[in-house]
Order: C-alpha cells, then structure tokens, then sequence
C-alpha cells in the first residue's frame, strides 16, 4: 500500500500553484531573450563567400612557343633570356632542308616583285629546299618562260614585218593613186578629142580610118585607167589584211603575256604559301616583342613531341598584375563585377605575408564548358594586407574567397524554411 507524504498547509499552496510575480517574470525574461536573439540575427551579418582556385599573371601574360611537329631541335637560334622582336626564329625543327637556302628563298619572296616587262631576273639555283623543292623549280620555270616570252618577242618581230609591209604598200598605193590621176587626165584629153572626131566624122570631114583611131585611142585610156584602179583596191584589200593581222598578233602577243605572267604570279604565292606552312611546321618563331625563356633545359639533337611548349617569351609590356578565376558553375550566378576578393598565395602563408585584396574586373558572358573565367583587378598590386610586397613569377596559383554580399543570420535561418515551404508549393 502507497504512503501519502503529508505537507503542511504553506508548503502545499507553494507546490500547487506557482506564484503569479515568478511567472510573470519568467515570460518577460524568455521573451526578452528570445526578442534580443532575433534582434542580434537581424543585426549581425556575416558575408557569404564563394571560393575558388586563382592564378596572378599579367594583362600581356607570357605566350608558349609551341612545336608543331615531332622530331629533333635542329638548331637553337636564342639563348635562354635572350630579347626577342616579333617574327624572330627562335629555333629550327628537323627538316629535310637546308635551313640556309631555307632562309634565303624567304629573303627573296620578302622583296621579289614580278615586273610585267623586266628580263633580267636571277635566280639562285637551289638543290636543299625539301619540301619547297618542287614549288621552287615551278616558279623558276614559269619565270623563265615569261622572259624568254619577252626577250624572243615572235609575235613582236611578226608585227613589226607587218607593219614594214604595210608602209610600203600605202607608198605603193600613193603612187598608184598619181598615176590614176595622170591617166584620168589623159583619159580625159582622149575623150575631148574623140568628141571632136566625132562632129568631124558626121560631118564627114575626117577620113572613116581617124575616127576609128581616136576611139581606139580613148578605149586604150580607159583601159589603162581601169587598171590602175583595179591595183589600187587590191592594194587596199591587200593593206586592211595586214592591218587586221597587225591587230590579231598584238592580241595573241598580249594573251600569252598575260598567260605566262599570271602563271608566274600564281606559282610566286604557292611558293610564299608553302613557304609559310614550312615555317609554321618547322620553325619556332616569336610571336611578340619580349624576352624568350625555356620551358626546361633544352640542347640541339634533343627530342620534343608535336604540340609540346618549347620556349615562351615574355612581352616587353607585361602590363598590370591581374587575377583569373575559372569559376565553376556552382554558385556563379551571385559572383557579380565590382565585389571584393581575397587572395591567398600559394607559397606565401597568409598569417605571415598577408592577403593580397583585388575587386572583380569582368566575368565573361558564357560559360566555358563547366565554368565562367573571372578577371580580377588588384587593388594594391602585389603589396598584401600586411603591407608586403610579393615577388612575382608568372602563373602563381592559390585560392580566393570572393565576397558576394553580407547576410544576417536571420536571413541564414530562414531561407531553409523559404526553400521547403516554396518545394511544398510546388507539389
């Protein structure tokens, strides 16, 4: 059997029903607190962060010289930090040209002009061009075809006979032509006087033998007159025939000019175009103006893979110090230009050096596969926080923090809650 405890009467009316001041006193506390813990998660903000990997090059970063074929170095054109011009050869890949004779055929497409009426061109006689062998030996014969087209001339020679014929038949015809004329005047005195042997002959004044004569007479004028102008129209004829070959050679001679001299035109740029695929081939050349450094310890006869660095030059105007970020697309969307970013070097522990602090210059418009590339400008160069200044070596790494924007802990409470109600919404 249960034993009931027995209290006296003020202890059973404090157990029974609590005092209404501790109660009171006690809501107004919670709710204080609870008001106070709202009120400080309003207040205090925090930024949220999105980090990421980061890499400090320069506005001009340096830019790889790449082999575009397999093989052996040749030859090394430049030493390692040596100053370099645009267009310079830096090295040469196993080929099997010359690289001399090479050079040379470049030094004269570089100046070579083809002259629609020069003949005294020389060209050397190379036998080590490899590749370019063959659109050497074109060239070379389709110039030497267009000067001995020039410096032979038949259809100039066959045009200037013509053109001797032609004066001698117009001297021939002018003379035909004053002979016309003394003939016509002898015709013409012929035939008066056959008139006047006529009246004479009806009036039976003249024998019938006279007559007969002095018409015979004017018969033989007109006879000799015709003649002549029959000789002049051949001649004519004769001379528009020589006129009209004079036209057509000067046409021929101008198609075959124009043929041969575009046929060497055309073989000069295949051979500069295949001049150019031999030097993109074989050739490392510098791309800008800069200081060319190797990308590891190279020597003459020494293997490299197609598509492998081999030197890199450094522009002579690197530019500023920037930072590029490949952000990948998870939270992309709140990473915005102008918004602060705190770097850490890799090599320079933040606690001792510091951070370097740079804003968001730029974020590209669309992604690149599964990121964005974000330029970042550095406020304060390579002087840290701490006021260090870092040396630079190009494409130091480290990670970033980018602050996207502050946010109260209110706000970090609630959006959960936001997320679930607008997920229920939805189904």
């Amino acid at each position: 059997m249960k034993t009931e405890i027995q209290y006296s009467e003020p202890v059973t009316e404090i157990m029974g029903r609590p005092p209404g001041l501790i109660t009171r006193i006690g809501t107004v506390v919670i709710f204080s607190v609870f008001v106070l813990f709202i009120l400080f998660s309003w207040l205090i903000k925090y930024p949220d962060i999105v980090p990421a990997q980061i890499e400090i090059t320069t506005e001009n970063p340096p830019v790889e010289v790449i082999s575009r074929t397999s093989g052996r170095i040749m030859h090394l054109v430049v030493r390692d930090r040596e100053r370099v011009s645009a267009g310079q050869v830096l090295a040469v890949m196993e080929n099997p040209a010359i690289y001399n004779e090479v050079s040379q055929v470049r030094l004269l497409t570089d100046t070579f002009k083809i002259d629609p009426e020069r003949v005294n061109y020389i060209l050397p006689d190379f036998s080590g061009l490899g590749e370019l062998q063959s659109s050497y030996e074109t060239f070379r014969k389709s110039l030497a075809d267009l000067v001995n087209f020039i410096k032979n001339d038949l259809y100039g020679a066959k045009i200037n006979a013509l053109r001797n014929e032609i004066n001698e038949i117009e001297i021939y015809i002018a003379r035909l032509k004053e002979s016309e004329r003394l003939f016509r005047d002898n015709y013409n005195l012929e035939l008066s006087r056959f008139r006047r042997d006529s009246l004479l002959n009806a009036g039976k004044t003249i024998p019938a033998a006279a007559y007969e004569q002095s018409k015979q007479a004017l018969i033989r004028q007109q006879i000799e007159l015709q003649k002549v102008r029959l000789d002049i129209s051949s001649g004519n004829i004769d001379l528009t025939g020589k006129k009209q070959l004079v036209v057509e050679y000067t046409l021929r001679r101008k198609e075959e000019h124009d043929k041969l001299f575009n046929t060497a035109q055309e073989s000069f740029k295949n051979l500069q175009a295949n001049l150019r695929i031999w030097e993109t081939s074989y050739l490392l050349i510098s791309p800008v103006d800069g200081i060319v450094t190797y990308s590891k310890y190279w020597s003459e006869n020494q293997i490299v893979k197609k598509d492998e660095p081999v030197l890199s030059v450094v522009p002579g105007n690197p530019g500023n110090h920037i930072g590029k970020i490949n952000l990948r697309m998870q939270k992309s969307g709140k990473v915005k230009e102008g918004q602060t970013v705190m770097i850490k070097l890799s090599g320079y522990p933040y606690m001792e050096y510091g951070m370097l602090r740079g804003k968001i210059k730029s974020k590209s418009l669309v992604p690149s596969g599964d990121s964005y590339l974000i330029e970042v400008s550095l406020e304060n160069d390579l002087i840290t926080l701490y006021g260090k200044k870092l040396e630079f070596s190009q494409n130091i790494t480290g990670i970033c923090e980018i602050i996207t924007e502050d946010m109260s802990l209110l706000e970090k409470m609630i959006y959960p809650f936001r997320y679930l109600v607008s997920r229920n919404k939805r189904l």
